[in-house]
């Protein structure tokens, strides 16, 4: 109900601010870094030779010895197809005819519709990006950093029978600790090749904070607290000063510690981003877009995904028995680990 009556209600103008402001979408930290660092898909799969066992076809041997001349496969094949993602975007003649009156607009209409669904479709991939790839959805975290619980077969092959596909992965059923994220470094790590960074709750990243306070509030009034930006990156900041306490970015083994609202409940993720990879698919059809936010105040304030694999654009098609246009949002392509022992999970975190 307004403050004012009729009196001063029928002769002034409401004021109506040009931005919308988003209370529905949270962060999306894994779904933004892997979209914006896309590589091309190219033919109808995606194929990834792997090392699956040694030349053993060897051995000292003496005077007249005998050498072992059998020859040795190592080497297998994992094969990815591309998947399709799709958000639809309709919109009625008249509602665009009132909207486009300049002295009456505040938000262009379709621009708005555009950038709504857009960062709603990041919103649904980002979720996509957790789980287990089944059916038609993307390949996700669940799926890749996986011993055959949630994707007993990977890329055309079988867990159980080619254990070297297989991730790390523990089921804890207890609370975070330090000790248990050693172990799921060290269990990831290939001598200098070890994980990039590691994604989990926030609740769990709060647990992290709590494990590590007392150790690091010396340290950081000297250099400073770190800065954690939408995508997981970490960037300098001010030192805390007296009477400050709490951080935005922590580290672990010299690894940036993420929260993403879209991780799986329970769940800790040590992911060496050199071993995990979006593809995207360009269309034909379809002009590859990015997502910006000119009329929505949120989370995503500036483009996400990669120029040419990110999210493609139908334009607008008009049906013959209505006065509209509908069109398409896509996403082409899928998210491929060649190397899942290089990753490695804690579940079941408490």
């Amino acid at each position: 109900m307004s403050t004012f009556g009729e009196y001063i209600t029928s002769i002034t103008q409401d004021s109506i601010l040009p931005k919308v402001v988003d209370n529905v979408l949270n962060s999306n930290v894994a779904c933004t870094r892997w979209l914006s660092k896309g590589k091309k898909w190219s033919g109808e799969t995606v194929k990834v030779p792997f090392k699956n066992g040694k030349n053993t076809s060897s051995g000292a041997f003496g005077l007249g010895g005998v050498f072992q001349t059998a020859k040795v496969n190592t080497r297998l094949t994992l094969s990815f197809d591309p998947k399709f993602y799709y958000a639809n975007v309709t919109l009625f003649g008249p509602e665009v005819d009132v909207n486009s009156i300049t002295e009456s607009q505040v938000v262009n209409l379709v621009k708005i519709e555009m950038e709504s669904t857009m960062q709603d479709a990041m919103d649904e991939v980002g979720g996509l990006f957790y789980s287990a790839g089944a059916g038609d959805n993307f390949m996700g975290v669940q799926g890749i950093v996986d011993d055959g619980s949630f994707a007993p077969t990977y890329g055309n092959q079988t867990r159980s029978v080619v254990t070297n596909i297989n991730s790390n992965v523990s089921t804890v059923g207890g609370p975070l600790t330090l000790a248990l994220m050693a172990s799921a470094h060290s269990a990831a790590k290939r001598g200098s090749t070890k994980p990039t960074i590691s994604i989990m709750t926030e609740a769990i990243w709060d647990d992290y904070e709590a494990l590590i306070q007392p150790q690091l509030q010396a340290t950081y009034q000297v250099l400073g607290s770190a800065k954690v930006t939408r995508d997981g990156t970490v960037a300098a900041g001010q030192a805390l000063g007296p009477g400050q306490a709490g951080f935005d970015a922590l580290m672990f083994r010299g690894v940036p510690q993420v929260a993403d609202e879209k991780c799986n409940a329970g769940e800790y993720y040590d992911i060496n981003e050199n071993h995990i990879q979006w593809y995207g698919l360009s269309s034909v059809w379809a002009k590859p877009i990015k997502l910006t936010s000119e009329t929505i105040d949120g989370v995503y304030e500036k483009d996400v995904p990669s120029d040419n694999h990110g999210f493609h654009w139908t334009d607008f098609k008009e049906p013959s028995n209505q006065y509209a246009r509908s069109g398409q949002l896509l996403l082409l392509g899928n998210m491929i680990s060649g190397g899942p022992r290089n990753h490695s999970k804690l579940e079941q975190l408490t």
